[in-house]
């Protein structure tokens, strides 16, 4: 111990110890400004990103509603115009109902996807009835959210937007106006 005192109580070695190591790292004002920076960042871009999603599902149930209008058309092209030969499987669509409802509709949509018939599994999709064609719909399971879209018999794409007023958080991707747009997808 004595060897240990006589080093600790030598001046020099007193001197050393009481310079501190060099200053290494960010100050807390640095910090503060860069998570400052972030926050701006990510409240800037996150909106933008959770549009670009909502935008990929609006789009995705009007190109299932085209889709299965097309196949209604292979069908018709056939000459299988009967309900057994002209049910098919409407495409599955996250946050959408594909399908002819019985009520040709928008209300009939509705009703619909309220059923939630794309959980069903087994719904079939029946482009005719009776011989006449059916129009195609893509309802949305949230109402509030998307469009309803549709393809008439003719093949016009037509769709509702929103109710914005009522519910400021419609996703009106490709649909404008308050309400029934013909031909009206971009």
């Amino acid at each position: 111990m004595n060897l240990l005192t006589s080093y600790l109580a030598n001046p020099k070695t007193r001197e050393v110890l009481k310079k501190r190591p060099g200053q290494a790292g960010f100050s807390l004002i640095e910090l503060v400004v860069v998570i400052a920076v972030l926050a701006v960042l990510t409240a800037i871009a996150l909106p933008n990103f959770l549009g670009v999603s909502d935008d990929a599902a609006s789009r995705a149930g009007q190109q299932a509603a085209i889709t299965a209008f097309k196949e209604c058309q292979v069908f018709k092209a056939r000459g299988q115009t009967l309900l057994a030969t002209s049910v098919m499987q409407p495409p599955s669509i996250n946050g959408f109902a594909v399908g002819a409802p019985t009520t040709q509709s928008y209300a009939g949509a509705a009703t619909m996807a309220a059923a939630g018939q794309p959980a069903a599994g087994n719904a079939q999709l029946s482009c005719f009835n009776a011989g006449a064609e059916k129009q195609i719909y893509a309802a949305p399971l949230v109402p509030t959210k998307f469009p309803t879209f549709r393809v008439t018999v003719a093949g016009i794409r037509e769709c509702t937007s929103g109710d914005q007023a009522a519910f400021p958080n419609t996703y009106n991707s490709g649909c404008t106006g308050a309400s029934l747009t013909a031909g009206n997808w971009n």
